[in-house]
């Protein structure tokens, strides 16, 4: 229940995209995590050297209500280089035995 960063391995595109997609699947184990202060998610098309922030946007639920599907779509690259190596990175904020958010799954795509 302590607070963490998760980054991806590289992804290769082809070409530098300009926007990115995320959707990540979360389980509210304890308490709700507010989006964006709580849990917050980065885009990377150089590697990780520069990071863009998104804006999540709860989806829905998958499984039961404390599971919720997020999602960022169409975010302009403006922090990263161009690039073709990409990644996220899933931060979570303010963890304790009252407010413990767990990561399921997390898809990355860009254009």
């Amino acid at each position: 229940n302590s607070s963490m960063s998760l980054q991806s391995t590289a992804n290769t595109a082809l070409t530098a995209p300009t926007t990115g997609d995320i959707v990540i699947m979360i389980d509210d184990a304890a308490g709700t995590a507010v989006l964006n202060t709580d849990i917050k998610a980065y885009i990377s098309r150089d590697g990780g050297t520069g990071w863009d922030q998104v804006t999540l946007v709860d989806q829905g639920t998958w499984g039961t209500t404390n599971k919720k599907i997020l999602s960022a779509h169409d975010t302009t690259f403006s922090n990263s280089a161009s690039g073709t190596d990409l990644r996220y990175k899933i931060t979570t904020h303010n963890q304790s035995g009252s407010k413990e958010t767990r990561i399921h799954a997390t898809s990355l795509a860009w254009a």
